[in-house]
């Protein structure tokens, strides 16, 4: 078998060798394929600046913050196509129950898209993981019961809802970073204060912090791709949130609205 190859050499030579030709190819391929990578990261680079200026021109009194989380994530990790969204968030097919332990804390309930898969243990500081549920692939609701607002023996005091979530701002460590402000969100569940952090852009949180009854509570939501559906979710499930009293007769209680 022969072949043949143009510019090296003179138009109409024959070779019975081929590693010649298929190293030129090679290292044609490669020049290409770094000259297009780079030329793609460059891209990416610039429309990632543009982004920052235009977020910062809007809100520049968080401008070191907007920039430090968005830096955070890779240039080349914009490159990657993002995970499908969930068919329907909005499903709240399931009514999650949570009864009140004895302690004097409340219990809680709501519609959500699926069931309480992993409810925590008793922590001796009084904290518990109460409820995660699964909203899609890769994104979870979870509910945190803090223990009671005011000192606690052992440890640091439990924050009001309004200072507890600027206390754990403060606690981001790299490669966590906030993104945006703290706001302040009306619910069923009571006032809630928001926070939204990010790790290193792999994944996403967002905490709201309510208070009911002396008791601390966190409603949070993580999620590595389509984070704002996955908190239109959360918002809906806090939309249908109840508390049970503490001292609720449990055989008689039942939750309004199914």
């Amino acid at each position: 078998m022969t072949f043949a190859i143009a510019g090296a050499l003179p138009p109409g030579t024959v070779l019975t060798d081929p590693v010649l030709p298929l190293l030129h190819l090679l290292t044609y391929a490669g020049a290409t394929a770094a000259l297009t990578l780079g030329m793609g990261w460059l891209s990416l680079w610039r429309l990632r600046e543009r982004m920052i200026r235009q977020a910062v021109k809007r809100d520049p009194r968080n401008a070191d913050e907007i920039r430090r989380a968005v830096r955070s994530v890779p240039v080349l990790s914009l490159w990657r196509r993002p995970d499908p969204p969930p068919s329907d968030p909005y499903a709240l097919t399931h009514r999650v129950v949570v009864w009140p332990l004895g302690d004097g804390r409340p219990g809680e309930s709501f519609r959500a898209p699926g069931p309480n898969v992993a409810a925590g243990p008793l922590g001796t500081d009084g904290q518990r993981q109460d409820v995660r549920v699964v909203l899609a692939p890769r994104t979870h609701l979870l509910v945190v019961c803090l223990g009671r607002v005011g000192p606690r023996d052992g440890g640091d005091a439990v924050e009001p809802a309004a200072e507890r979530v600027h206390a754990a701002r403060a606690h981001y460590t790299a490669p966590q970073a906030a993104i945006g402000p703290v706001d302040r969100v009306d619910t069923p569940a009571g006032v809630g204060w928001r926070t939204t952090c990010t790790f290193g852009g792999a994944s996403t949180l967002t905490d709201t912090h309510v208070d009911h009854d002396g008791w601390a509570f966190v409603v949070g939501v993580l999620s590595y791709s389509w984070h704002a559906r996955a908190v239109d979710v959360a918002d809906r499930i806090l939309a249908s949130w109840q508390w049970i009293p503490a001292d609720a007769e449990l055989a008689r209680w039942t939750p309004s609205g199914g």
